[in-house]
């Protein structure tokens, strides 16, 4: 799993592209911390992980690599898991440089060039980052799973599809005066989307509420489902 992680690392920042444009972010992203307080810096940070967790399997599938992965002494879940694993490790060492830019701006930067902005505390810094990231690991569950049997940017388009389609029945519920289609909607989406606020969890209250016991329960079950439909699916070699 390791050599998974290893290997998917040097996929995302080896592409000079991907690299200049997170660190692009990760600067800007530093910035708006620097200047609007924590919160607003790290739900920028969303598109990012667009771009790490994307195509994480249905790339490898579609050049022809996967197919040769597979062929050596190396279980399908090792794989996959190894991704998923690559996917928070970048996505982590992202956020990371982002308290880094977003630490001496406010601490050097900001002072020295006068610009006002709100006190810089490193635990307030800390614990929004640590909630990005524990936030991306139902994102990256999610876009494993569909990465597994969806080509291209398919796995993208997929997850916000379902998040619309989770939403929209409650609207149509109220429209046409069907309550039930409304709570029906909002049973799946607190299940499969469920949404944790996270700052207050990260403080010491309602750890163990129920939106963390929901959002345990759709990761694992992403995880699960992204196995079994790995481990069951054959693979063509590359068009790529």
């Amino acid at each position: 799993m390791i050599e998974m992680i290893r290997r998917f690392l040097r996929q995302r920042f080896g592409n000079p592209i991907v690299a200049v444009t997170l660190v692009v972010l990760a600067l800007l992203i530093g910035v708006t911390i620097a200047l609007s307080g924590t919160r607003a810096g790290t739900s920028s940070a969303f598109l990012a992980l667009v771009i790490l967790a994307a195509r994480s399997v249905s790339k490898d599938a579609s050049s022809g690599a996967l197919q040769m992965i597979l062929a050596r002494p190396l279980r399908r879940t090792q794989y996959l898991y190894g991704r998923y694993a690559g996917i928070l490790c970048a996505y982590a060492a992202f956020l990371v440089l982002c308290g880094v830019f977003a630490a001496l701006l406010a601490v050097a930067a900001l002072p020295a060039l006068r610009v006002p902005a709100p006190p810089f505390d490193p635990r307030v810094l800390l614990r929004g980052l640590a909630g990005s990231l524990l936030g991306a690991v139902l994102f990256s569950a999610v876009l494993l799973f569909f990465s597994t049997f969806l080509p291209g940017y398919g796995d993208v388009l997929a997850y916000f599809l379902v998040a619309i389609l989770l939403s929209l029945p409650e609207a149509l519920g109220q429209a046409l005066k069907t309550p039930w289609l409304g709570d029906a909607a909002r049973v799946a989406h607190q299940n499969l989307l469920p949404e944790v606020d996270w700052d207050t969890v990260l403080g010491g209250q309602d750890v163990l509420g129920a939106p963390t016991g929901r959002w345990v329960l759709a990761v694992v079950v992403f995880l699960a489902a992204a196995a079994l439909v790995f481990r069951r699916r054959e693979f063509a070699y590359g068009q790529d």
